[in-house]
This record gives C-alpha cells, structure tokens and sequence, in this order.
C-alpha cells in the first residue's frame, strides 16, 4: 500500500495481436554475471548502435541513446537490474520513448491530471507517435509523490499492473520521464515499448 500523498497508476498493455521479437543485446565488451552480456549492455546503457537495424528509419524512430539525466539513468539501471535478477532481457534505452514520457509527467502536474490520458484525450501510444516513435505498442507505468528512484521502483514492484509491465518479457525498449515541481514533488514514468512489429 502507498503512502499518503504518493499515487502512481499502470496502463495494462494487450499483448494477444503482437509477435514480439527478441530484445537486442550488445556484442562486444567484457562479460559479466548476466550471461556474459557486457555489464554496458546487460544495463541498457550503451546506444546498441550495431544491434540496430540498419534501414534508416527504424534506427531513427527508435533513437538508442542515453539517458538525459542522472535521475533518468538510475531509473534505467534500477529497471534493467530487476530484469537480469528474473531473468530477463536488459530494455534498450530511446530518447523518443523519454521525451515522450518527460512530457507526460511534466504535463501531470502542469494541468493538474493524473492519468494516462490526457486533457487532449491522447494516451500512451499517441504520445509515442507524436515524439516519432516506430509504433504505438507501448505500456506505461506512472507515478508521483516517491521521493527517489528505489522508493518509486519499489512501489512499482509491490503493485502487480506496474510489475507486470516491468516484467513483460516482450519488451524491448524504455525512456523513463522525470520531473520535480516547484514545491520538490516528483513526478515519474517509464513508457515502455514492443520491438517494431
């Protein structure tokens, strides 16, 4: 159960119509404890450029990179970590799916709303597409109040909507949104997506 004055929500993603390929995993560097996968790419922290498809726009709407902040990235290890420990594939990180979801927290608390959709009616999967994103298979799990990256991963975790979809094996791609207000709330997403249909 949260605390008092945290709220956070899931959108449960339908998977029945989707063929989910494999994640992309690195192919260089030193191995480590996660099945010999470089410790860069076992956490999502390298762009993956040669794991990418090379057919320009793929590439280009998925755009792997890194995490903007510091904040952001902690978000990522600590996501990318609880994967590798139930064994499943580290998410490859795009700045599409996080400016997406930078967006969407800023705006929770610059219109007052607490939801995945907003005043627009635009949810998740139109917010994909409005940042250039490939496709709009997406999950999102949001959340406001946490006061730091291990509090909100662990209030994601203990609500079994938000720990299915961190835990949706056919994931292969995230940006997380993160945004404090002007009195220090936090506001924080992951929108999480399929690999190109």
């Amino acid at each position: 159960m949260p605390k008092r004055g945290t709220t956070f929500h899931r959108l449960i993603v339908t998977t029945s119509l989707l063929l989910p390929l494999p994640a992309c995993t690195g192919s260089s560097g030193s191995s480590s404890a996660s099945g010999g996968l470089p410790i860069e790419a076992a956490l999502g922290l390298s762009a993956l450029e040669n794991d990418l498809p090379r057919t320009g726009t793929t590439a280009d709407c998925i755009q792997a990179g890194t995490p903007a902040t510091e904040t952001h990235r902690a978000m990522l290890e600590a996501l990318n970590l609880y994967r590798l420990q139930n064994g499943l594939n580290p998410l490859t990180y795009s700045e599409r799916l996080e400016d997406a979801a930078n967006a969407h927290v800023r705006d929770l608390w610059a219109r007052s709303f607490f939801d995945h959709v907003n005043p627009d009616s635009l949810g998740p999967s139109e917010r994909a597409l409005e940042a250039g994103f490939c496709h709009q298979y997406v999950g999102e799990n949001i959340a406001a109040g946490q006061r730091s990256v291990q509090a909100v991963t662990e209030a994601w975790k203990n609500s079994p909507p938000h720990d299915d979809n961190m835990l949706e094996p056919g994931f292969a791609y995230v940006g997380m949104g993160y945004f404090v207000d002007p009195t220090g709330r936090q506001y924080w997403g992951q929108l999480l997506a399929f690999e190109y249909p």
